[in-house]
């Protein structure tokens, strides 16, 4: 038994060592969801970002809060907030490797939906229940939800209109024909009085 204590006290110094440095991480504690949301993971993507930790540049910079052009590899410019938004707004400046909500709470990349969330609320509620995203999947088992910054960039999230893909063909043997015995199934039409193209 005495041959193993000088082994434990090893190992206890290196996980306390490891524990002091090793950065804390945040405790999101004051937004918890909604109850009555089904439950679901998010996708991670913090292993996409090309430039994290952001630390391995930002902890030689002191923060600078003073709104001004960037240059590479940030973008040159944030056309988010029309004008009322600077970068330590959602980039938490004590620990660059942490997004932060409106009310100054760290958080985790791979959770930025609660970032997003402090300022589009009814949009991020949304989200919880499905109604604005995309689920990883099927739309039956397990959910798995796609993180805002999946579709929006966050500094510049509007989404530029698309034109709608073309109607598909009718199926052969579908088609009217002239002369076609039925009504028009559009009851706006049938009961208006107006002609109908299928009288």
């Amino acid at each position: 038994m005495g041959r193993w204590i000088p082994a434990l006290i090893a190992v206890a110094f290196v996980a306390v060592a490891k524990a002091d440095t090793a950065p804390a991480k945040p405790n999101n504690t004051a937004f918890q969801g909604y109850d009555e949301a089904p439950s679901f993971d998010v996708l991670p993507r913090q292993g996409e970002l090309t430039y994290y930790p952001c630390s391995q540049c930002h902890k030689f910079m002191e923060p600078n809060p003073k709104p001004r052009k960037l240059s590479a590899p940030h973008p040159g410019e944030i056309n988010h907030g029309k004008g009322r938004l600077w970068c330590t707004n959602c980039h938490y400046s004590e620990d660059r490797d942490y997004l932060v909500t409106s009310m100054g709470e760290p958080v985790d990349f791979d959770h930025s939906h609660l970032v997003c969330g402090s300022c589009h609320a009814n949009r991020h509620k949304d989200w919880y229940f499905g109604g604005h995203g995309k689920r990883v999947g099927n739309w039956q088992g397990e959910r798995v939800l796609y993180n805002c910054a999946h579709c929006h960039d966050p500094h510049e999230p509007t989404i530029e209109p698309r034109a709608p893909m073309a109607m598909p063909s009718v199926r052969i043997g579908l088609e009217r024909e002239e002369g076609h015995p039925h009504k028009t199934t559009r009851l706006w039409e049938r009961y208006s009085g107006e002609p109908s193209d299928d009288h």
